[in-house]
């Protein structure tokens, strides 16, 4: 789209790739030369992409998705179900219970509001109507491509999604890097039984 296309997209609230959407769809922004849209009213989007939105904004506030709590519930559930629990379960299980703990602390996961990011804005490709996750999954790793971090979440208007990352500032790429280690931690803790517990700290290390 060039300049005078998306002013006439953003009078008419309309992009020309939606003509025969009966929602009103608006330009975004661009990002590695392609245009993002987004619905006008975010409490008025077709069912499936809302239902998609809904998920996904859980999973924002509870800094963990499915795949996390059904791991965590699995390891607990192993621990406890062998013929004998001594005190080498119940260190586990408090490691475990401890991560859980961390994640709340956090002010989001990355990963997860690339992942709400994602379902709000759409190309000209997509149907707007409907969520393919494994095309949004190549979506969001060309815009870690295309910007970085911060100039994605703190552009307009992808930060009036995360109000709440501009408290972070200048610290914003900082606290990301510290997050996904964290975050790939506990999931190899998960995955190890916490046989040798991982610290973000020492990922990476030989």
């Amino acid at each position: 789209m060039n300049r005078l296309q998306r002013i006439v997209a953003a009078f008419t609230g309309q992009g020309n790739h939606f003509k025969n959407s009966k929602y009103v769809i608006e330009y975004a922004f661009t990002s590695g030369g392609t245009d993002y849209y987004q619905f006008n009213d975010l409490f008025n989007m077709p069912w499936k992409r809302g239902l998609e939105y809904s998920h996904s904004f859980e999973e924002l506030q509870m800094r963990c998705d499915k795949e996390y709590l059904l791991a965590h519930s699995k390891l607990v559930n192993d621990l406890l179900s062998g013929n004998k629990i001594g005190l080498d379960e119940i260190v586990k299980i408090k490691a475990a219970n401890d991560q859980m703990r961390q994640r709340l602390t956090w002010v989001v996961v990355p990963e997860h509001a690339y992942k709400l990011a994602s379902i709000i804005f759409f190309d000209p490709s997509e149907n707007p109507e409907v969520y393919d996750l494994k095309y949004n999954q190549e979506k969001i790793e060309k815009w870690k491509k295309n910007d970085d971090i911060e100039a994605f979440f703190l552009r307009q208007p992808v930060r009036l999604l995360f109000p709440f990352l501009k408290s972070l500032g200048e610290n914003f790429p900082t606290y990301s890097r510290i997050v996904e280690k964290a975050d790939q931690g506990h999931w190899l803790n998960l995955s190890t039984k916490f046989s040798q517990p991982i610290e973000p700290e020492d990922i990476g290390k030989p």
